[in-house]
């Protein structure tokens, strides 16, 4: 089974994660993870004093600037993510919301681009920090919300 998991970038580093994923990857051929960076990326903007807004799809960054200390963010999450996976001895590809090309750099919000991937997996898991609200349409049965 290909099992594509969103992490919200609060919960990288949280044991309960950890614990969860390795149940789900004794049911997965190919596991797929993508790490957000939300309130990561909010902090690093915020102490640099460079402004962005939510919008329909998540945070918006005009500054280029911005945009590469966002990049950044993801970057170590998925460093992080994927040294703590060799760790416990959990194989995946990990990935982070970000589309290089002609030298921009694209963000993309990370439920977005998780939505766009699911299709080409069996079973998609968005995990999120229990009290956030989280949902989509139900004709979407390959997808699950977990709150942790």
């Amino acid at each position: 089974m290909d099992v594509l998991v969103k992490v919200s970038g609060s919960l990288t580093r949280d044991k309960k994660f950890y614990d969860w994923l390795a149940i789900i990857y004794r049911f997965s051929d190919n596991l797929f993870i993508i790490c957000g960076g939300g309130e990561q990326i909010t902090k690093v903007l915020e102490d640099n004093n460079i402004s962005f807004e939510f919008g329909p799809q998540g945070r918006e960054i005009q500054s280029l600037v911005g945009k590469h200390l966002a990049l950044q963010v993801l970057e170590g999450e998925r460093a992080f993510v994927k040294e703590k996976l060799q760790k416990i001895g959990i194989k995946a590809v990990v990935l982070i919301p970000v589309v290089k090309a002609g030298g921009k750099i694209f963000h993309i919000n990370g439920d977005s681009y998780t939505l766009a991937l699911h299709l080409n997996f069996d079973k998609t898991y968005f995990i999120t920090k229990e009290g956030r609200t989280k949902s989509f349409p139900e004709n979407l049965n390959k997808i699950e919300v977990v709150y942790l």
